[in-house]
């Protein structure tokens, strides 16, 4: 692994808020070969040169050399000014932030052709404003900032080839999106519910969608940020032997760049079509307070904020404190609660009614035909026929209802 440092620029922030960000930016660097050995933090305004201030620069500059460190990472993004100054000041070691970081991770754990077309429309149009002036660094296109580039002499031809791939790449994004509301209004059409699995980063939200999938082919699922990108649906079987599709999503985190929420649109749009969202929450997680609020931040910027959501606290397997009252308390891995949860689906997705019907004996292969759907609460036998008082979900009702009476009309006529 390389070895990193890390440069924190704080300007409002509490010592809390301080601390999980920076075991945030480490864990995050981890996930990119980079060993951090250090941070170097400051308290004050961003400088437009450095972001830092010079005399920290320069102490930084120092670290760099007698420490042999190979990537400097700043929390904030920075500017185009800032990049180039930074590598005149620190030669050889690459520079990177903290949006570059996550791009280079999602770069590197998308495999599906629409993962792929969309980090990489991320990545370009995350450096495009960037490459005016910049020499070095032009080889990010390629790989991590801070290697060395083709030069100012090739400039305006790279910036060219980038619109031109911008454009391309949207357009195979506009067909993705297409493609996707397709298939969407089949399963409208179907009536298959569809649940979305949204939540932090690396809360369990894989590992839940294999424990619950009737499909034996099972989707990665590691304890690391980022493990899956690319959505995949399951279908899942409920009690009462429904099935609904279960869809994995891509993780959140804070401060989560706008230019991945703009690519990844395509895939985030699955959660507004959705019939039910589920939270999946890291109980462990010491910060697990301000990882729900990024991912509720994130669902009110997505204007998903009135969806049906019901939260899950998973790997109650290893936690031993208060269990929260707002949600279910499960272990995905080891399956506690899951028929609970499965229960607690149902009730959401098929709130039932009761409704009282009148079935003539001619037409009791109809109410036969429909228990698998609806229950008989009670039955009362009358010269003509049974009146039933049935209980379901109000279009089951409804469609037993309309067939009882379309047969009465076929067999009057």
């Amino acid at each position: 692994m390389k070895r990193g440092i890390l440069c924190y620029l704080a300007q409002e922030e509490k010592d809390e808020e301080i601390s999980y960000n920076l075991a945030e930016l480490t864990e995050l660097a981890r996930n990119i070969d980079i060993e951090i050995r250090g941070c170097l933090l400051q308290h004050r305004r961003p400088d437009p040169n450095y972001l830092l201030g010079e005399g920290k620069v320069q102490e930084l500059k120092e670290r760099v050399e007698e420490e042999n460190i190979e990537a400097v990472i700043f929390n904030l993004e920075l500017s185009p000014r800032q990049i180039l100054r930074l590598e005149e000041k620190l030669d050889k070691a690459e520079i990177w932030d903290r949006t570059q970081v996550i791009l280079e991770i999602f770069r590197r754990r998308a495999h599906s052709r629409e993962g792929k077309i969309q980090v990489e429309l991320a990545r370009l149009t995350y450096l495009y404003p960037r490459m005016l002036g910049l020499g070095e660094v032009l080889s990010r296109l390629g790989g991590g900032i801070g290697t060395r580039g083709p030069g100012e002499t090739k400039l305006e031809v790279l910036r060219r080839s980038v619109r031109r791939r911008i454009y391309h790449l949207s357009r195979e994004l506009e067909e993705i999106r297409r493609n996707r509301e397709a298939l969407r209004r089949r399963r409208v059409k179907n009536a298959v519910p569809v649940v979305a699995l949204v939540g932090y980063t690396n809360a369990g939200k894989s590992t839940l969608l294999n424990a619950l999938s009737l499909s034996g082919n099972k989707v990665l699922a590691e304890d690391r940020l980022f493990a899956t990108l690319d959505p995949v649906s399951r279908r899942i079987r409920l009690p009462s032997g429904r099935q609904v599709l279960l869809t994995d999503t891509v993780g959140f985190i804070q401060h989560m760049p706008a230019r991945l929420k703009e690519a990844f649109k395509a895939t985030l749009e699955e959660l507004a079509s959705a019939d039910l969202l589920l939270h999946v929450i890291d109980l462990t997680s010491p910060y697990m307070e301000r990882q729900v609020a990024a991912v509720e931040g994130i669902l009110q910027e997505l204007d998903l904020a009135h969806r049906p959501l019901l939260k899950v606290y998973n790997k109650a397997d290893k936690f031993t404190g208060m269990l929260p009252l707002d949600g279910l308390a499960i272990s995905a891995l080891h399956g506690t609660n899951l028929p609970v949860l499965l229960r607690r689906l149902e009730e959401e997705l098929f709130p039932l009614k009761e409704a009282t019907l009148w079935v003539p004996f001619t037409h009791l292969a109809e109410l036969a035909r429909a228990r698998d759907r609806v229950e008989v609460v009670k039955e009362r036998y009358m010269p003509q026929g049974v009146e039933v008082l049935l209980r379901g979900r109000p279009q089951d009702l409804e469609v037993l209802q309309a067939r009882v009476k379309g047969e009465g009309e076929k067999r009057n006529s």
